[in-house]
């Protein structure tokens, strides 16, 4: 379908348009939030010589990341997803959902690392994660700055769980205690509180596995697929797997 430019250019004060706009924003401010979430984790996952974890700092953190998460969804509700003619910068869409999980679980890493408690379950899904995005941009970079993917069921199902899980590992240290508390009641106080339970980061870990190995599929889809069979029509990519 070819689209005129008198139906691109008009209407730009219409609904669709300010639809569009707004979800541009939030899209750019989940990357600027970025950065934000990264200090702070550095900052509040200090090692226990230096004063430990910093709860509160980990509280801003983790709320701050879940409010970028949460723009993933709004931008599309109020202006279409990243292939709609409302949006100028739909194109960063998926860029902006990749910088905040790999910033962050790259942060993770390094803090966790800092304090001696790196353990393989934690960091062989964050680096296939981190890996495969970087993959994917450099040795696909070309061919996906020219053509748009088409979204998925299984790239939604990575994009959501590697936010999640992220999201819970970030929490954890706040997110278990306040999880202790309500398990712990006022019988129990003694036992519960005797040693630090995991099960939040447990949690964190498992949605972890299941998105690397999402991100594993997904990354060989992107792969197999045929660009040069769409150079006559660079604004469009056949559905021929799970994409982005």
């Amino acid at each position: 379908m070819t689209i005129s430019m008198n139906d691109s250019d008009e209407n730009v004060d219409s609904p669709e348009a300010a639809g569009g706009a707004f979800a541009d924003a939030l899209t750019w401010l989940r990357m600027l939030l970025m950065p934000v979430v990264v200090f702070l984790t550095w900052k509040g996952w200090q090692p226990v010589e230096v004063g430990g974890i910093d709860l509160g700092l980990t509280i801003l953190a983790s709320v701050l990341f879940a409010i970028a998460a949460i723009t993933d969804i709004f931008d599309d509700f109020m202006g279409g997803n990243e292939r709609s003619i409302h949006r100028r910068f739909g194109y960063l869409d998926d860029v902006a959902d990749t910088v905040l999980v790999v910033g962050t679980l790259a942060a993770l890493l390094f803090v966790v690392a800092r304090a001696d408690f790196l353990s393989w379950t934690f960091m062989i899904p964050a680096v296939i994660l981190i890996g495969r995005e970087v993959v994917v941009g450099l040795l696909k970079g070309f061919e996906l700055s020219r053509y748009i993917l088409p979204d998925t069921r299984l790239s939604n199902w990575k994009s959501g769980l590697s936010m999640l899980a992220t999201c819970l590992l970030l929490a954890s240290p706040w997110l278990q205690t306040w999880f202790d508390k309500i398990r712990a009641g006022d019988a129990q106080v003694a036992e519960v509180f005797a040693t630090t339970s995991p099960w939040v980061w447990i949690a964190g870990e498992v949605c972890l596995w299941i998105a690397a190995l999402l991100s594993v599929v997904t990354a060989i889809a992107i792969f197999q697929m045929d660009f040069s069979e769409s150079a006559i029509e660079p604004e469009v990519v056949k559905n021929t797997g799970d994409a982005a």
